[in-house]
Order: C-alpha cells, then sequence, then structure tokens
C-alpha cells in the first residue's frame, strides 16, 4: 500500500513540474521576458510624469 502513496506522491509532482516547464516555455515562446529593461523604463518615465503628492 505503502508503494501506491509513494508512485501517486511521485506522479502529482511530476505533474506539477511538467506544468511548471509548459508555463515557462510558453512564456519564452510569446515573449514574456523579451524585453525586461523597456518595462523598467516605462515605470520611471511613469512616475516623472505623475505631480508630486501633497
Amino acid at each position: 500500500m505503502l508503494e501506491y502513496l509513494t508512485l501517486g506522491e511521485f506522479a502529482v509532482a511530476a505533474l506539477m513540474a511538467l506544468a511548471a516547464l509548459s508555463a515557462f516555455v510558453w512564456g519564452v515562446a510569446g515573449g514574456a521576458f523579451g524585453n525586461v529593461e523597456g518595462v523598467k523604463q516605462r515605470v520611471l518615465e511613469a512616475e516623472d510624469d505623475e505631480p508630486p503628492r501633497s
């Protein structure tokens, strides 16, 4: 009985790892990690455009 539990836990862990890898590959293929410096510059420019808080 213990072997089935261990095998089941291994299968669940393997499926979770496969899902994480698939999400990462999907993100890379979709260009989500392409231009991280551009995002930083847009945030800094948006902060410069805001009026100061009082």
